[in-house]
């Protein structure tokens, strides 16, 4: 039975990942775009443009990354720093559904962090013989 739970909750993890990649490969892409509305929105909130290009970039690794089991818990942490600093701004800014929207995805993040932790990708130690 605990085997099965164990599967169960990877497979959980994995299918809310491709749900969140997508999700992210999307909102991350479209912060390219120079006359689109993460432009404005970023001015608005006083960032620089170059903030806008680096979430975007940060999104779009990020997504891919939850799609990997073996590497869907770096994606998560990557884009859960994000969406740190996505939460102060739209709290900052009053925007309290987004706030709790936002709020959801961190918790979804992390549980896929978590479950995917132990079967991630690592690098060799440092001076270890290959």
């Amino acid at each position: 039975m605990r085997v099965w739970w164990r599967r169960a909750r990877l497979a959980g993890a994995w299918l809310a990942g491709l749900y969140l990649a997508r999700l992210y490969v999307q909102m991350g892409w479209v912060k390219f775009d120079p006359e689109g509305f993460w432009t404005a929105a970023f001015a608005r909130w006083g960032y620089p443009a170059w903030l806008r290009i680096g979430v975007g970039v940060a999104e779009v690794a990020g997504g891919i990354a939850l799609a990997i089991p073996w590497v869907a818990s770096y994606g998560a942490i990557l884009v859960a720093m994000v969406m740190i600093g996505a939460w102060v701004t739209r709290a900052n800014d009053g925007r309290w559904t987004d706030v709790l929207w936002i709020s959801t995805y961190l918790v979804a993040l992390a549980w896929i962090a978590f479950e995917w932790w132990s079967r991630r990708l690592r690098l060799p130690a440092r001076g270890s013989a290959t």
